[in-house]
């Protein structure tokens, strides 16, 4: 973390995924987010430059022909997008990745080994390695408060680890998402959600703008959630309540 805000590589490190980092990602893990804007976008240009003339799917991902992916998206190794699911908009999946039926994926990044399970809907997202989204998860990309909802114009803020928020310059921006971490059922994240890694939200949780540190551990209580942050070292474990409004 600088004065001017948290480096992405406080996040999720791009450097760690293997198929992310030979695709010539990992120059942004010490750049700021607020100062990369359209994060997804950012990788996107970098994995294009490093493609060249490449096929943009690799020869063994699988796309069911029931699938829909667009000329703009680069599938890594080992991928399996399933029938009915959409991938569009300068996306970028790295290897090993599950996308299951009936999901929408545009304009975001998935790392290596996560899966995202029945009818997720992702936008404008980072997601790190080795995560797991269960069924009808959704990422919301931009704010309520638009006059006109079909043509955003207010910039998303994300939030920081002090309760602030920083502004992203960008009228769509959804989360960014650390490694290892796992979501129940119908839970919706963003816009401006920062989750740490290894953190596991329950079904039905809701976090619309918050920064949730590593480690934490998410239930649903009323309109809002209670967040049980990791144990310090050798300690035991505090529960905090929250409410988020809408």
């Amino acid at each position: 973390m600088t004065g001017h805000g948290p480096l992405l590589g406080d996040v999720l490190r791009l450097a760690d995924d293997p198929q992310l980092r030979e695709w010539g990602t990992a120059v942004l893990d010490g750049e700021l987010i607020a100062g990369i804007g359209d994060v997804s976008g950012a990788v996107y240009e970098l994995v294009s430059a490093s493609l060249g003339d490449q096929p943009r799917i690799h020869p063994d991902a699988y796309v069911s022909p029931l699938a829909n992916v667009h000329d703009d998206v680069v599938i890594g190794p080992g991928t399996r997008v399933h029938e009915y699911s959409t991938v569009r908009g300068r996306t970028v999946i790295s290897g090993d990745v599950h996308i299951g039926y009936g999901c929408e994926v545009s304009r975001s990044v998935i790392g290596r080994g996560s899966v995202l399970s029945h009818r997720a809907t992702i936008g404008c997202a980072v997601i790190g390695r080795d995560t797991y989204f269960a069924t009808d998860l959704v990422i919301g990309v931009c704010v309520l408060s638009n006059p006109d909802m079909l043509h955003p114009s207010k910039p998303v803020a994300f939030a920081l680890p002090d309760g602030g928020r920083m502004s992203t310059g960008q009228p769509k921006w959804g989360a960014i998402v650390g490694d290892g971490v796992r979501a129940g059922v119908r839970v919706t994240l963003g816009p401006g959600a920062i989750v740490g890694a290894g953190s596991t939200l329950h079904a039905n949780v809701s976090v619309a703008t918050a920064w949730i540190p590593p480690g934490s551990t998410l239930r649903p209580v009323g309109a809002g959630f209670q967040i049980t942050p990791a144990p310090a070292q050798g300690g035991p474990a505090c529960s905090t309540s929250l409410t988020v409004s809408t």
